[in-house]
Parts: C-alpha cells; structure tokens; sequence
C-alpha cells in the first residue's frame, strides 16, 4: 500500500489534471489518509499538498478531518515564514546603508516570487550569497540581531574549505546559511561564484530590494543541491521547486544556456537525474530535445528506480548514512576501509582549528584529533551497531547511498564497471 500512496501523492501534486484521484481519494480508509498525511509530512510538502488538494476541488473526496489537520498545518506554516521573512527584512535593511549586496537562494526566493504564496513552501533555513568580501560584516549585522554560529567563525577558514559560513540560529526562527559560493573548493564541480554575480538579477522580496540567481543559474544551482549535495535525500519538495520554476519562467529560460553551463560545470549527470525527476515526481515538462542532449550514456532504469527510492527514503533515516559512513561499511577491503576512517578523522589542520576553536598554528590542535576519533564514533556509533548487527534497511540504504554518489562523482567506480547497473542488494 506504501507504494499506492506515493503514487497518490504524486498526482495530486501535479498541478495539472484530476483524472480519477478524486476516486482514489474517496476511497481511502482513515487508516490510509493518515498515512498518506504521515508521507505528505516526512517529504515537507504538507501545505503544497493541501493548495493542489483544494485547487483541482479534490478536498470534496477527501475527509473533513483530513482537510482541517491540513489547513492547520499549512496556516502555521506561513505564519512561520512570515517570522522568517520579517528576519530577512531587518538584514536586508541593515545592508543597503553599507551597499552590501545579497542574493537569496532557494525557499526565501522561491516561496514569494515563483511559488506566489508564502506559505506553500516549507522551509527552516534562509539561504543568502554575499561576497568573500562582505561575510564578516552580514555575519556581525546577524549577531547583533540575536543570531549565534553553531560553530566559531573563520572566514579565512570557510573560504578555503567550505562554500558558507556555520549556520546562524536564533530562537523561534529559521537559521541563517550564509554562502559566499554554491559550490565547496576543491569539488569536481567547484564554480568560481563571479558570474553568478554578473548574472544576477533585482528581485523585491519582504519589502526589500534584493538580488536572485539568473533563471538558469537558480534552475541549476537546485539540481545541484539535490543530486551532489544530498543524493536525493530531500524527498519530493525540490523536485515541486525545480517544477515550479520551470512553470513561472515559461518560454523565458534559456534551455541551451542551461545544458551548456551544466557540462561546462560538470554538473550534467546530477543535473539530468533532477530534471527528470522533476518530470515524473511533479509533471513539469522538460523539453525532449534538452533531456536528450543531457542524458550521460550509462544512464539505465536501473539508475532512476535508485534515485527514486532515495527521494522517497525519510530524509532523517537517510541523513543518518552520509556518503563516507556508506562508503566504509560498503568497502570490501581493510586496507580501504581504514583510509576512509583516517580521512573523516584526521581532517586538515584548517577544519580542526575552526570545529575546535583553536589557533591554527596552536600545537593544542593535535589534541583535538582524539577528540576528533571520538566525536566521529559517537555521532555513528548507533548506526554502525545496526550496520553491524545486519539491519536490512540500514545495509540497503548504504548500497543506495554509495550507488548514487558513484554514479554521479566516479561513474567508474559504479556497479557494472561504470554501466549503471545500480542495485538495493546489500553485499
């Protein structure tokens, strides 16, 4: 029955055509519309599930009950967002006396200027992109606002290591991710974030001037977070994102310019699986002739029925084996083992000095690589008994987990000498 509930759930989120789902919806027991409101939950779609619901007037087929558990949740979540956007507002003002340019990505640009509604789109984090230049002014402005770093910040550090600065939270509203790339350094698909810049464009959100990815740069940059990024661990919402944006800007997105950057940035295998995702998850068409000309030769159906049960794993559960933890109960050989273990452990001295907050240049910062082993063990301990202990489940999201990350950073490496012949099998 699970898989039934996938596949109501996915047509009912296609804006277009009701077919027979009012049926359907009729037909379901208590038992099963709670689980499909379990499944609209686990993927974040709750409020987008209740629009498309009431938009197609298939909320008549469905239980009162139901309805109201969804306009509740989707009555909280803009009243949440509109916190998040009074938060962007106050940054967004502070920076235009200092001329600090800011360009949101994702949900803050999503939710208002391509999904219309605030509050169909759920989210628990602002993402912005400022320049290198300007990360230590935007993170003080933010402090000052009552927001603290999960970690200490060194922007020498982030620059060299990692594409934001940690996470600024506060409490009662959404934590702020502040870029200064989409892209981590040293990545096969590492960008130099200056045409990004070049091509961005004004957009007016919460009142305030801002900046946002040009339409293909935003198009882009979300297949990359879904697919290199997470493995398709987000569910079905960036699939409805990438739908949606292809839907408001229409005849206006420039396909070739996307098909171009995307090999040019080697993004063109993480870029095709999430169009086509976005095709069959949220039925956006994507034009034949692009899809064609982004297809990698080893891409199989074998590929996409992994990817889509990836989208459909609960995103806890799946964060739970991040691509190195697969990568190492997934190795055959000691010897591979070990050097995975010694890489997550024995990180360079610029990421230690950060995570720890010692001087880089401090000999203190050899003592925190057994804090460093001992962090590692405790934060996977859980998960490696159940590994160990032959929990099903567990071994076969590992195989998925691998799988994916092969075929999208070392095709070589993917089962079947690089062909595509991913499986769920444990070894």
């Amino acid at each position: 029955m699970e898989q039934e509930h996938c596949k109501l759930l996915i047509d009912c989120l296609k804006k277009d055509g009701a077919g027979s789902d009012a049926a359907r919806i009729s037909d379901l027991s208590p038992v099963h519309w709670q689980a499909l409101l379990d499944l609209a939950t686990t993927q974040r779609v709750m409020p987008l599930f209740w629009h498309r619901l009431r938009q197609k007037g298939l909320d008549k087929a469905a239980p009162a009950a139901a309805m109201e558990s969804l306009r509740e949740v989707s009555r909280r979540n803009a009243l949440q967002n509109l916190r998040y956007y009074g938060e962007l507002r106050l940054l967004l003002e502070a920076l235009k006396p200092e001329g600090i340019p800011l360009i949101l990505l994702k949900g803050i640009f999503l939710a208002d200027a391509v999904y219309g509604n605030i509050g169909l789109r759920e989210m628990n984090d602002i993402d912005v992109l400022v320049r290198p230049a300007d990360l230590t002014r935007v993170s003080d402005i933010l402090a000052g606002m009552g927001y603290t770093p999960l970690q200490p910040i060194c922007v020498d550090i982030t620059i060299k290591m990692q594409h934001h600065l940690p996470r600024m939270v506060k409490n009662g509203q959404a934590a702020f991710e502040i870029h200064w790339n989409l892209t981590s350094p040293g990545e096969h698909y590492s960008i130099d974030p200056g045409g990004l810049w070049e091509r961005a464009v004004p957009v007016q959100v919460a009142g305030c001037e801002a900046l946002t990815l040009a339409p293909e740069d935003l198009l882009l940059h979300l297949c990359l977070h879904t697919s290199y990024q997470h493995q398709f661990a987000f569910g079905l919402r960036p699939s409805c994102d990438i739908a949606e944006i292809i839907r408001h800007f229409g005849s206006t997105l420039d396909w070739q310019t996307v098909v171009e950057r995307a090999a040019g940035q080697g993004w063109q295998r993480g870029v095709y699986l999430a169009l086509l995702l976005a095709k069959e998850l949220a039925g956006e068409e994507v034009p034949a002739g692009i899809l064609a000309k982004l297809r990698p030769a080893d891409m199989t159906e074998a590929v996409l029925e992994t990817v889509r049960a990836q989208v459909f794993t609960d995103k806890s559960f799946a964060f739970s084996v991040p691509v190195p933890f697969a990568e190492l109960m997934e190795s055959g050989r000691l010897r591979d083992k070990l050097q995975i273990f010694y890489r997550r452990v024995f990180l360079p001295r610029a990421v230690i000095a950060s995570q720890y907050s010692v001087p880089i240049d401090s000999l203190k910062i050899y003592a925190c690589y057994p804090r460093r082993f001992i962090d590692v063990l405790r934060r996977h301990w859980h998960t490696l008994r159940k590994f160990r202990g032959n929990d099903v489940p567990l071994k076969i999201l590992a195989v998925r987990t691998k799988n994916i990350a092969n075929w999208l950073y070392h095709p070589e490496k993917a089962p079947g000498s690089g062909v595509g012949q991913l499986t769920d099998k444990p070894g």
